[in-house]
């Protein structure tokens, strides 16, 4: 599987190339709630076998995103309901990907993704209420916000 648009493509998640990612890999300030004290990230390849166990034992479908070859990031589709709806949730590696229509590009090929290889006609997603530049990626990708309460905000796109 390999769903690829001008410079962008997303691949399976392998254990390799998360320790490749992870390696580049730093906490994003904005991902915090008001109060939370910011964690640098410290690479160990135990805590990324632990991670890729978690996304095996979650029954989680880890994607790749690359950028002119590189992993920038990851897109997980989560919480599925074959033929229903699933979960998506993205990250970049660090901030020197951001600001340039990866995450947008990225995330509009999980959305046709979803709707057309696994046939799933709703995605949700997620938000800190915080985190301003993802409630904007979502947006510009169609997804409606359909509620929030204090910490987050909760999106919405149906397959037409």
């Amino acid at each position: 599987m390999q769903i690829e648009q001008d410079r962008i493509v997303l691949v399976p998640m392998t254990a390799e190339k998360y320790h490749s990612f992870f390696l580049e890999y730093e906490n994003d300030p904005d991902l915090y709630l008001p109060g939370q004290e910011y964690v640098h990230y410290e690479y160990s390849e135990e805590k990324v076998a632990r991670y890729v166990q978690r996304q095996k034992d979650l029954r989680r479908i880890p994607l790749a995103i690359l950028y002119d070859d590189e992993i920038v990031g990851e897109i997980i589709i989560k919480d599925i309901e074959p033929h229903k709806c699933a979960t998506t949730g993205i990250v970049l590696k660090n901030s020197q990907y951001k600001h340039h229509g990866i995450g947008t590009q990225a995330e509009r090929l999980a959305v046709q993704y979803v709707f057309d290889d696994l046939d799933i006609p709703t995605l949700y997603a997620d938000t800190i209420q915080t985190n301003t530049r993802s409630q904007h990626v979502l947006e510009k990708v169609g997804f409606t916000l359909i509620r929030e309460d204090r910490d987050y905000k909760y999106y919405r796109i149906d397959r037409e």
